[in-house]
Protein backbone atom coordinates (compact mmCIF):
# COMPACT_ATOMS: atom_id res chain seq x y z
CA UNK A 1 0.00 0.00 0.00
CA UNK A 2 2.29 2.72 0.83
CA UNK A 3 4.62 1.87 -1.88
CA UNK A 4 2.57 2.40 -4.27
CA UNK A 5 1.15 5.52 -2.08
CA UNK A 6 4.97 6.59 -2.93
CA UNK A 7 4.67 5.78 -6.42
CA UNK A 8 1.52 7.65 -7.30
CA UNK A 9 2.92 11.05 -5.00
CA UNK A 10 5.61 10.21 -7.46
CA UNK A 11 2.94 9.82 -10.49
CA UNK A 12 1.40 13.09 -9.06
CA UNK A 13 4.57 15.18 -8.64
CA UNK A 14 5.16 14.59 -12.31
CA UNK A 15 1.70 15.28 -13.47
CA UNK A 16 1.95 18.87 -11.39
CA UNK A 17 5.35 19.19 -12.95
CA UNK A 18 3.67 18.24 -16.56
CA UNK A 19 0.75 21.01 -15.55
CA UNK A 20 3.53 23.20 -14.95
CA UNK A 21 5.08 22.91 -18.00
CA UNK A 22 1.47 23.58 -19.60
CA UNK A 23 0.67 26.70 -17.97
CA UNK A 24 4.01 28.06 -18.75
CA UNK A 25 3.90 27.36 -22.65
CA UNK A 26 0.59 29.40 -23.03
CA UNK A 27 1.79 32.52 -20.45
CA UNK A 28 4.92 32.25 -22.91
CA UNK A 29 2.56 32.06 -25.71
CA UNK A 30 0.61 34.49 -24.54
CA UNK A 31 3.76 36.87 -24.04
CA UNK A 32 4.56 36.69 -27.44
CA UNK A 33 1.24 37.29 -28.52
CA UNK A 34 0.60 40.47 -27.00
CA UNK A 35 4.05 41.73 -27.84
CA UNK A 36 3.77 41.29 -31.44
CA UNK A 37 0.62 42.66 -31.81
CA UNK A 38 1.73 45.23 -29.47
CA UNK A 39 5.24 45.96 -32.14
CA UNK A 40 3.17 45.37 -35.21
CA UNK A 41 0.57 48.21 -33.89
CA UNK A 42 3.82 50.55 -32.74
CA UNK A 43 5.29 50.12 -36.34
CA UNK A 44 1.94 50.42 -37.78
CA UNK A 45 1.44 53.84 -35.98
CA UNK A 46 4.94 54.70 -37.03
CA UNK A 47 4.70 53.83 -40.81
CA UNK A 48 0.81 55.60 -40.77
CA UNK A 49 2.36 59.04 -38.99
CA UNK A 50 5.47 58.76 -41.47
CA UNK A 51 2.82 58.64 -44.48
CA UNK A 52 1.11 60.84 -42.58
CA UNK A 53 3.86 63.84 -42.66
CA UNK A 54 4.16 62.86 -46.10
CA UNK A 55 0.44 63.91 -47.12
CA UNK A 56 0.51 67.01 -44.93
CA UNK A 57 3.83 68.24 -46.85
CA UNK A 58 1.76 66.96 -50.36
CA UNK A 59 -1.65 68.38 -49.04
CA UNK A 60 0.15 71.84 -48.62
CA UNK A 61 2.14 72.17 -51.56
CA UNK A 62 -0.65 71.20 -53.85
CA UNK A 63 -2.69 73.46 -52.12
CA UNK A 64 -0.46 76.40 -52.03
CA UNK A 65 -0.38 75.23 -55.71
CA UNK A 66 -3.62 75.95 -56.20
CA UNK A 67 -4.27 79.18 -53.69
CA UNK A 68 -1.51 80.75 -56.58
CA UNK A 69 -2.95 79.72 -59.39
CA UNK A 70 -6.48 81.05 -58.02
CA UNK A 71 -4.75 84.49 -56.79
CA UNK A 72 -3.40 85.09 -59.97
CA UNK A 73 -6.98 85.13 -61.08
CA UNK A 74 -8.20 87.47 -59.24
CA UNK A 75 -5.17 89.88 -57.72
CA UNK A 76 -6.93 92.63 -59.71
CA UNK A 77 -10.05 92.90 -57.25
CA UNK A 78 -10.71 95.14 -54.64
CA UNK A 79 -9.80 94.19 -51.06
CA UNK A 80 -12.95 93.08 -49.89
CA UNK A 81 -13.60 90.86 -52.84
CA UNK A 82 -10.14 89.49 -52.43
CA UNK A 83 -11.29 88.57 -48.73
CA UNK A 84 -14.54 87.36 -49.43
CA UNK A 85 -13.25 85.01 -52.69
CA UNK A 86 -10.09 83.83 -50.38
CA UNK A 87 -12.18 82.95 -46.99
CA UNK A 88 -14.33 81.42 -49.36
CA UNK A 89 -11.84 79.26 -50.30
CA UNK A 90 -10.20 78.50 -47.09
CA UNK A 91 -13.44 77.32 -45.59
CA UNK A 92 -13.68 74.45 -48.23
CA UNK A 93 -10.22 73.73 -47.54
CA UNK A 94 -10.53 71.62 -44.09
CA UNK A 95 -6.37 70.96 -43.66
CA UNK A 96 -5.53 74.13 -44.13
CA UNK A 97 -5.28 76.14 -41.10
CA UNK A 98 -3.95 79.46 -42.71
CA UNK A 99 -3.23 81.19 -45.86
CA UNK A 100 -1.35 84.54 -45.84
CA UNK A 101 -0.37 86.18 -49.02
CA UNK A 102 2.59 88.70 -48.73
CA UNK A 103 3.38 91.12 -51.74
CA UNK A 104 6.99 92.12 -52.62
CA UNK A 105 7.41 94.40 -50.22
CA UNK A 106 6.07 92.31 -47.59
CA UNK A 107 2.62 93.49 -46.71
CA UNK A 108 0.19 91.05 -46.06
CA UNK A 109 -2.44 91.58 -48.52
CA UNK A 110 -4.15 88.28 -47.49
CA UNK A 111 -4.51 86.72 -44.21
CA UNK A 112 -6.86 84.08 -43.11
CA UNK A 113 -7.00 86.42 -39.46
CA UNK A 114 -8.16 89.93 -41.03
CA UNK A 115 -6.74 91.66 -38.52
CA UNK A 116 -3.15 91.16 -39.96
CA UNK A 117 -4.08 92.39 -43.31
CA UNK A 118 -2.27 94.89 -44.42
CA UNK A 119 0.01 94.43 -42.02
CA UNK A 120 4.19 94.01 -42.62
CA UNK A 121 5.22 90.73 -42.56
CA UNK A 122 8.37 90.27 -40.58
CA UNK A 123 8.80 86.31 -40.37
CA UNK A 124 11.32 84.44 -42.31
CA UNK A 125 11.61 85.18 -46.02
CA UNK A 126 11.97 82.57 -48.21
CA UNK A 127 14.70 81.94 -50.63
CA UNK A 128 13.28 80.64 -54.05
CA UNK A 129 16.89 80.64 -55.47
CA UNK A 130 17.51 77.32 -53.74
CA UNK A 131 14.12 75.90 -54.97
CA UNK A 132 13.93 76.19 -58.53
CA UNK A 133 10.23 74.55 -58.46
CA UNK A 134 9.25 77.92 -56.93
CA UNK A 135 8.04 76.52 -53.72
CA UNK A 136 9.11 74.72 -50.72
CA UNK A 137 7.87 73.38 -47.42
CA UNK A 138 9.53 73.72 -43.62
CA UNK A 139 8.71 74.10 -40.28
CA UNK A 140 8.39 77.84 -38.38
CA UNK A 141 6.76 80.06 -35.88
CA UNK A 142 3.93 82.51 -36.92
CA UNK A 143 1.49 84.95 -34.73
CA UNK A 144 -0.65 81.60 -34.27
CA UNK A 145 2.49 79.82 -32.75
CA UNK A 146 4.51 77.22 -34.39
CA UNK A 147 3.39 75.54 -37.57
CA UNK A 148 4.09 74.04 -40.79
CA UNK A 149 4.10 76.25 -43.90
CA UNK A 150 4.49 75.86 -47.84
CA UNK A 151 6.02 79.11 -49.40
CA UNK A 152 4.93 79.58 -53.46
CA UNK A 153 6.66 82.17 -55.43
CA UNK A 154 3.91 84.79 -57.18
CA UNK A 155 5.01 86.10 -60.39
CA UNK A 156 3.08 88.65 -62.97
CA UNK A 157 2.26 88.27 -66.12
CA UNK A 158 5.65 89.06 -67.42
CA UNK A 159 6.77 87.10 -64.83
CA UNK A 160 8.70 89.38 -62.18
CA UNK A 161 8.37 88.05 -58.67
CA UNK A 162 5.91 90.19 -56.77
CA UNK A 163 5.85 88.49 -53.53
CA UNK A 164 4.89 85.14 -52.27
CA UNK A 165 1.90 83.01 -50.63
CA UNK A 166 1.52 80.98 -47.42
CA UNK A 167 -0.02 78.13 -46.92
CA UNK A 168 0.20 76.68 -43.45
CA UNK A 169 -0.91 74.13 -41.51
CA UNK A 170 -0.69 75.00 -37.40
CA UNK A 171 1.53 72.28 -35.51
CA UNK A 172 -1.58 71.69 -32.45
CA UNK A 173 -3.73 70.27 -35.93
CA UNK A 174 -1.09 68.40 -36.85
CA UNK A 175 -0.77 67.06 -33.18
CA UNK A 176 -4.35 66.52 -33.33
CA UNK A 177 -4.52 64.30 -36.25
CA UNK A 178 -1.22 62.34 -34.73
CA UNK A 179 -2.93 61.67 -31.33
CA UNK A 180 -6.23 60.86 -33.02
CA UNK A 181 -3.94 58.16 -35.07
CA UNK A 182 -2.15 56.75 -31.93
CA UNK A 183 -5.39 56.70 -30.27
CA UNK A 184 -6.92 54.56 -33.00
CA UNK A 185 -4.02 52.34 -32.82
CA UNK A 186 -4.42 51.62 -29.42
CA UNK A 187 -8.01 50.99 -29.28
CA UNK A 188 -7.85 48.36 -31.99
CA UNK A 189 -4.28 47.21 -30.22
CA UNK A 190 -6.40 46.97 -27.19
CA UNK A 191 -9.17 45.30 -28.87
CA UNK A 192 -6.80 42.79 -30.83
CA UNK A 193 -5.70 41.79 -27.52
CA UNK A 194 -8.64 41.09 -25.65
CA UNK A 195 -9.65 39.07 -28.84
CA UNK A 196 -6.19 37.20 -28.76
CA UNK A 197 -6.71 36.58 -24.79
CA UNK A 198 -10.40 35.29 -25.79
CA UNK A 199 -8.58 32.78 -28.26
CA UNK A 200 -6.15 31.94 -26.27
CA UNK A 201 -8.53 31.04 -23.79
CA UNK A 202 -10.45 28.49 -26.28
CA UNK A 203 -7.69 27.20 -27.56
CA UNK A 204 -5.94 26.56 -23.83
CA UNK A 205 -9.37 24.27 -23.41
CA UNK A 206 -8.46 22.68 -25.99
CA UNK A 207 -5.25 22.36 -25.46
CA UNK A 208 -5.97 21.05 -21.72
CA UNK A 209 -7.78 18.75 -22.88
CA UNK A 210 -5.87 17.10 -25.62
CA UNK A 211 -2.97 17.32 -22.64
CA UNK A 212 -5.44 15.78 -20.45
CA UNK A 213 -6.39 12.56 -22.91
CA UNK A 214 -2.76 12.91 -23.44
CA UNK A 215 -1.40 12.28 -19.52
CA UNK A 216 -4.39 10.14 -19.70
CA UNK A 217 -2.92 8.04 -22.26
CA UNK A 218 0.32 8.31 -21.14
CA UNK A 219 -0.53 7.05 -17.31
CA UNK A 220 -2.55 4.46 -19.29
CA UNK A 221 1.03 3.05 -20.99
CA UNK A 222 2.65 3.08 -17.77
CA UNK A 223 0.24 0.70 -16.11
CA UNK A 224 -0.04 -1.29 -18.86
CA UNK A 225 3.94 -1.65 -18.52
CA UNK A 226 3.28 -2.53 -14.97
CA UNK A 227 0.55 -5.12 -15.40
CA UNK A 228 3.67 -6.56 -18.49
CA UNK A 229 5.77 -6.81 -15.47
CA UNK A 230 3.44 -8.31 -13.39
CA UNK A 231 2.16 -10.74 -15.88
CA UNK A 232 5.38 -11.70 -16.68
CA UNK A 233 6.67 -12.91 -13.24
CA UNK A 234 3.18 -15.06 -12.86
CA UNK A 235 4.18 -16.49 -16.29
CA UNK A 236 7.69 -17.39 -15.28
CA UNK A 237 5.85 -19.10 -12.83
CA UNK A 238 3.84 -20.89 -14.90
CA UNK A 239 6.47 -21.55 -16.75
CA UNK A 240 8.09 -23.29 -13.99
CA UNK A 241 5.36 -25.75 -13.70
CA UNK A 242 5.38 -26.47 -17.00
CA UNK A 243 9.17 -27.34 -16.51
CA UNK A 244 8.59 -29.23 -13.36
CA UNK A 245 5.28 -31.55 -14.91
CA UNK A 246 7.71 -32.34 -18.30
CA UNK A 247 10.96 -33.07 -16.10
CA UNK A 248 8.53 -35.47 -14.13
CA UNK A 249 7.04 -37.18 -17.12
CA UNK A 250 3.87 -35.86 -16.74
CA UNK A 251 3.21 -34.28 -20.03
CA UNK A 252 -0.93 -34.76 -19.93
CA UNK A 253 -1.37 -32.85 -16.74
CA UNK A 254 1.22 -30.23 -18.44
CA UNK A 255 -0.74 -30.11 -21.45
CA UNK A 256 -4.16 -29.63 -19.01
CA UNK A 257 -2.59 -27.02 -17.00
CA UNK A 258 -1.33 -24.81 -19.84
CA UNK A 259 -5.13 -25.32 -21.70
CA UNK A 260 -6.34 -24.61 -18.39
CA UNK A 261 -4.24 -21.21 -18.00
CA UNK A 262 -5.21 -20.19 -21.24
CA UNK A 263 -8.95 -20.68 -21.04
CA UNK A 264 -8.58 -18.49 -17.18
CA UNK A 265 -6.19 -15.77 -18.67
CA UNK A 266 -7.99 -14.91 -21.44
CA UNK A 267 -11.98 -15.22 -20.08
CA UNK A 268 -10.72 -12.81 -17.55
CA UNK A 269 -8.95 -10.06 -19.39
CA UNK A 270 -12.14 -10.48 -21.65
CA UNK A 271 -14.47 -9.64 -19.02
CA UNK A 272 -12.13 -6.95 -17.83
CA UNK A 273 -12.51 -5.08 -20.99
CA UNK A 274 -16.06 -5.77 -21.74
CA UNK A 275 -17.19 -4.63 -18.61
CA UNK A 276 -14.82 -1.58 -18.02
CA UNK A 277 -15.32 1.13 -21.13
CA UNK A 278 -12.25 2.64 -19.80
CA UNK A 279 -8.67 1.77 -21.21
CA UNK A 280 -6.32 2.90 -17.90
CA UNK A 281 -8.62 1.83 -15.81
CA UNK A 282 -8.89 -1.75 -17.17
CA UNK A 283 -5.37 -2.26 -18.08
CA UNK A 284 -4.85 -1.45 -13.62
CA UNK A 285 -7.44 -4.52 -13.44
CA UNK A 286 -5.88 -6.84 -15.41
CA UNK A 287 -2.20 -5.77 -13.84
CA UNK A 288 -3.52 -5.62 -9.95
CA UNK A 289 -5.00 -9.58 -11.31
CA UNK A 290 -1.57 -10.54 -12.09
CA UNK A 291 -0.30 -8.77 -8.55
CA UNK A 292 -2.56 -10.86 -6.53
CA UNK A 293 -1.65 -14.12 -8.24
CA UNK A 294 2.03 -13.21 -7.83
CA UNK A 295 0.80 -12.52 -3.83
CA UNK A 296 -0.89 -15.88 -4.01
CA UNK A 297 -4.07 -13.95 -3.74
CA UNK A 298 -7.08 -15.18 -5.33
CA UNK A 299 -8.53 -12.23 -7.71
CA UNK A 300 -12.76 -12.46 -8.19
CA UNK A 301 -14.68 -9.90 -9.99
CA UNK A 302 -18.17 -9.55 -8.82
CA UNK A 303 -21.16 -10.30 -10.98
CA UNK A 304 -22.36 -7.39 -12.98
CA UNK A 305 -19.25 -5.52 -12.93
CA UNK A 306 -19.54 -2.34 -15.37
CA UNK A 307 -18.34 1.31 -15.38
CA UNK A 308 -19.17 2.96 -18.92
CA UNK A 309 -17.58 6.45 -19.59
CA UNK A 310 -20.97 7.97 -20.48
CA UNK A 311 -22.46 7.53 -17.15
CA UNK A 312 -19.66 9.87 -15.20
CA UNK A 313 -17.01 11.53 -15.96
CA UNK A 314 -14.54 10.87 -13.80
CA UNK A 315 -10.67 11.40 -14.92
CA UNK A 316 -8.89 7.91 -15.51
CA UNK A 317 -5.77 8.97 -13.55
CA UNK A 318 -8.17 9.67 -9.99
CA UNK A 319 -9.61 6.06 -11.00
CA UNK A 320 -6.26 4.24 -10.99
CA UNK A 321 -5.01 6.01 -8.22
CA UNK A 322 -7.78 5.46 -5.81
CA UNK A 323 -8.78 1.36 -6.88
CA UNK A 324 -4.87 0.73 -7.36
CA UNK A 325 -4.44 2.36 -3.75
CA UNK A 326 -7.24 0.04 -2.14
CA UNK A 327 -6.48 -2.91 -3.79
CA UNK A 328 -2.92 -2.48 -2.95
CA UNK A 329 -3.80 -1.94 0.43
CA UNK A 330 -5.49 -5.14 0.34
CA UNK A 331 -2.79 -7.35 -1.03
CA UNK A 332 -0.31 -5.60 2.29
CA UNK A 333 -2.92 -6.68 4.61
CA UNK A 334 -2.98 -10.09 3.64
CA UNK A 335 0.45 -10.68 3.61
CA UNK A 336 1.15 -9.25 6.92
CA UNK A 337 3.63 -11.80 8.31
CA UNK A 338 0.95 -12.09 11.78
CA UNK A 339 -1.55 -13.57 9.45
CA UNK A 340 -2.17 -17.43 8.88
CA UNK A 341 -0.59 -17.97 5.63
CA UNK A 342 -2.85 -20.83 5.43
CA UNK A 343 -5.92 -19.04 5.51
CA UNK A 344 -6.94 -18.75 1.54
CA UNK A 345 -6.62 -15.37 0.58
CA UNK A 346 -9.28 -13.16 -1.55
CA UNK A 347 -9.53 -9.97 -2.95
CA UNK A 348 -13.04 -9.44 -4.24
CA UNK A 349 -13.37 -6.12 -6.74
CA UNK A 350 -16.31 -4.52 -8.12
CA UNK A 351 -17.26 -1.62 -9.81
CA UNK A 352 -20.37 -0.27 -11.01
CA UNK A 353 -22.08 2.73 -12.79
CA UNK A 354 -25.20 4.02 -13.76
CA UNK A 355 -25.86 7.85 -14.52
CA UNK A 356 -24.79 10.75 -12.22
CA UNK A 357 -23.32 7.67 -10.02
CA UNK A 358 -20.26 5.62 -9.28
CA UNK A 359 -19.71 2.53 -7.07
CA UNK A 360 -16.40 0.98 -6.52
CA UNK A 361 -15.88 -1.46 -3.28
CA UNK A 362 -12.86 -3.72 -2.21
CA UNK A 363 -12.60 -6.47 -0.15
CA UNK A 364 -9.85 -8.49 1.73
CA UNK A 365 -10.01 -11.83 3.40
CA UNK A 366 -7.45 -9.97 5.49
CA UNK A 367 -7.09 -9.48 9.65
CA UNK A 368 -9.68 -6.84 9.73
CA UNK A 369 -9.29 -3.48 11.39
CA UNK A 370 -9.16 -3.06 14.92
CA UNK A 371 -11.94 -0.79 16.60
CA UNK A 372 -9.86 1.14 18.69
CA UNK A 373 -8.08 2.17 15.46
CA UNK A 374 -11.02 2.60 12.53
CA UNK A 375 -11.72 6.17 13.49
CA UNK A 376 -7.65 7.29 12.48
CA UNK A 377 -6.51 4.71 9.15
CA UNK A 378 -7.47 8.12 7.52
CA UNK A 379 -5.52 10.26 9.21
CA UNK A 380 -2.29 11.50 7.09
CA UNK A 381 0.86 9.33 8.31
CA UNK A 382 -1.10 6.94 10.73
CA UNK A 383 0.05 3.09 9.76
CA UNK A 384 0.59 0.90 12.06
CA UNK A 385 3.42 -1.15 9.60
CA UNK A 386 6.26 2.18 10.92
CA UNK A 387 7.46 4.75 10.53
CA UNK A 388 7.03 6.71 7.17
CA UNK A 389 3.88 5.21 6.05
CA UNK A 390 0.10 6.42 6.12
CA UNK A 391 -0.25 8.39 3.29
CA UNK A 392 -2.18 6.24 0.70
CA UNK A 393 -5.41 5.82 2.21
CA UNK A 394 -5.09 9.75 3.63
CA UNK A 395 -4.15 10.73 -0.08
CA UNK A 396 -7.16 8.12 -1.37
CA UNK A 397 -9.70 9.65 1.17
CA UNK A 398 -8.30 13.40 0.09
CA UNK A 399 -8.82 12.71 -4.00
CA UNK A 400 -12.12 11.18 -3.67
CA UNK A 401 -13.63 13.98 -1.33
CA UNK A 402 -11.73 16.37 -4.04
CA UNK A 403 -14.02 14.42 -6.75
CA UNK A 404 -17.25 15.00 -4.35
CA UNK A 405 -17.39 11.25 -3.03
CA UNK A 406 -17.66 9.72 -0.44
CA UNK A 407 -14.89 6.86 1.01
CA UNK A 408 -16.18 4.15 3.92
CA UNK A 409 -15.15 0.61 5.13
CA UNK A 410 -16.48 -2.26 6.46
CA UNK A 411 -14.42 -4.23 8.74
CA UNK A 412 -14.49 -7.46 10.84
CA UNK A 413 -11.62 -8.38 13.10
CA UNK A 414 -10.25 -11.98 11.89
CA UNK A 415 -12.71 -11.52 8.61
CA UNK A 416 -11.51 -8.59 6.46
CA UNK A 417 -12.47 -5.49 5.30
CA UNK A 418 -14.21 -3.87 2.42
CA UNK A 419 -13.61 -0.23 1.33
CA UNK A 420 -16.49 1.80 -0.75
CA UNK A 421 -16.28 4.44 -2.87
CA UNK A 422 -19.36 6.25 -3.68
CA UNK A 423 -19.63 8.95 -6.30
CA UNK A 424 -22.28 11.34 -7.74
CA UNK A 425 -22.26 13.82 -10.21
Amino acid sequence: MEGFGKRNLMGNKKSGNLQLLRKEIQRIQLILIISITVLMSIGGAYININSMEKDFNNNLQNTSDLITRIYGFVRDYSQAELCTYMDQAVSELSQIDIISIVDKDLNRVYHTHHELINTRYDGSIPDFSTHPTGFYTEDDSGPSGPQRRTYSAVYDSNGLYCGFIMTICLKTSISTVTFKILSLFFIVTLIAIVLEIAICAVISKKIKKEFLLFTEDFEGTKILVDSMRANNHDFTNKLHVILGLIQIGEYDKAKSYIQNINMIQGQTIHRVMNSIQNPAFAALIVGKIARASECDVHFVLQDGICFNNDDIDVPSEALVTITGNLIENALDEMNLNEHNFDAEKELVFGVYTKPGKLLITVKDSGGGIPEDIAERIFERGFSTKGKGRGIGLYHTKQLVESLGGHISFESKEGMGTCFMVRLEK
